[in-house]
């Protein structure tokens, strides 16, 4: 089926159709560049344009991630960020202000229902004080293990003080768990609780202590770098589905020099 004409059969069910990208498109490089989509989107239509010295515009299409935090080691329920960190709108963020130590009971834990090699973040409110880093740890089926994460990215002087990506060599003892058998107490009776995934942990060495430290897009990073190849002007069209076992954003690049990618959506009925 033509792109335009399964376009066009979602319209007439009177989806939503917007976009998602810049008006005039991700600006794309040899770095990966991360795009999310708004939540209720059904299928991504992604076109890449605008070519300097670029031959392919090259794509993935990354999982979905849940991302919690608990303030008191997981002796009540965490606090659930997964939309407000994956919803494409800088209006909803992830809360990392006076998060404190591992050793007090703070810590993020992100996962995923497939590997994945790292998480880009879009920080709207920088971490002005202090000079505390994070630890990026994986569950082995025995215990929290370290990646030996680079954390370079998303930290100068200290984390979360500027945007960035966390990237670590997959491991290969990684082992998928549910959380609830990770820590049963609480009781979790939320919908990701008996799901089994792929969890890392997340804790500073140093408790941080500016209060306005937001986080407005946490991105996935595929754990694969065979990425999808397009010409310029031609179309990916991909119906996704958001949420747990499915897509969080596309990662795009060029094979050289620059160019743009269009990316819009549409919606499963309306947009959140």
């Amino acid at each position: 089926m033509a792109v335009e004409s399964s376009t066009k059969l979602e319209l007439g069910k009177g989806n939503e159709f917007r976009i998602a990208s810049a008006s005039t498109g991700l600006s794309l490089s040899t770095t990966a560049a991360f795009q999310q989509f708004p939540l209720s989107t059904g299928r991504v239509l992604a076109t890449p344009t605008t070519f300097s010295t670029a031959v392919v515009a090259k794509l993935l299409l990354n999982p979905w991630l849940v991302v919690l935090k608990t303030v008191d080691g997981m002796a009540n329920e965490p606090i659930d960020y997964s939309n407000d960190a994956q919803d494409n709108d800088t209006g909803t963020s992830v809360i990392l202000s006076s998060l404190d130590t591992l050793a007090n009971g703070d810590f993020l834990l992100v996962g995923s229902h497939v590997p994945f090699r790292g998480v880009y973040f879009d920080v709207d409110g920088t971490n002005t004080a202090g000079s505390a880093t994070v630890t990026v740890s994986y569950w082995s089926g025995a215990g929290w293990t370290t990646t030996g994460a680079n954390v370079a990215g998303i930290r100068t002087t200290a984390v979360w003080d500027k945007d960035g990506i966390v990237t670590w060599t997959v491991p290969t003892s990684w082992a998928r768990a549910e959380l609830a058998k990770l820590y049963p107490e609480p009781n979790l009776r939320t919908y990701y609780s008996h799901i089994p995934l792929y969890w890392t942990r997340w804790d500073v060495d140093a408790a941080i202590t500016d209060t306005s430290v937001t986080v407005d897009g946490m991105y996935s990073a595929n754990r694969s770098t065979a990425y999808a190849e397009l010409t310029s002007g031609q179309m990916l069209s991909a119906d996704v589905i958001q949420g747990i076992g499915g897509i969080g954003c596309l990662e795009a690049l060029t094979d050289a020099g620059t160019a743009k990618l269009l990316v819009n959506a549409v919606a499963r009925g309306t947009f959140a």
